[in-house]
């Protein structure tokens, strides 16, 4: 039996509940993390909305809306990643701060992914123990029906 695959968006803004609904749809486990009550609340709004746009185009099997799982601690979304879609606001202290920080709280192996349209993944993973995981995965809007992401690579990224 494969593992379950559990991605864990940070940041419940507009582009984490496209992330989040894109995964659902998919038939992921997705867990949640924002420090904002008030997005957390918004995220389940928002996620509910997309999901009744792509039920139109068609949805994996196992999507379901209790897939989705909201957390106020950062550590608890964390645990049994499988992979995780940084989603905080366009601010480069701010992200290298907490890709430091998920960084720390995560295997070594666990793929971390940066929603950023302008700033340099060598930049944002510079503090992380384990930047080879770090980089930059910017998605095509709307988010839940584009199914397009920029990736981009810092200059510590793991090319394999």
């Amino acid at each position: 039996m494969s593992k379950q695959k559990i991605v864990t968006i940070v940041g419940a803004g507009v582009i984490g509940a496209g992330w989040a609904a894109r995964m659902l749809a998919c038939g992921l486990t997705v867990n949640a993390y924002d420090p904002s009550a008030k997005a957390r609340k918004q995220l389940l709004i928002n996620t509910k909305k997309a999901l009744r746009s792509l039920q139109k185009i068609g949805l994996n099997k196992n999507s379901k809306l209790c897939n989705l799982k909201i957390f106020s601690n950062l550590r608890e979304s964390l645990h049994s990643s499988t992979f995780v879609q940084e989603n905080a606001p366009e601010n480069e202290n701010l992200k290298k701060k907490l890709l430091k920080e998920i960084d720390r709280l995560l295997p070594k192996n666990i793929i971390i992914a940066s929603s950023s349209s302008g700033l340099l993944p060598s930049r944002i993973q510079s503090l992380c123990k384990h930047p080879e995981r770090v980089c930059i995965g910017h998605p095509f809007n709307p988010v839940y029906l584009l199914p397009l992401v920029e990736l981009v690579s810092g200059k510590k990224t793991k090319k394999k």
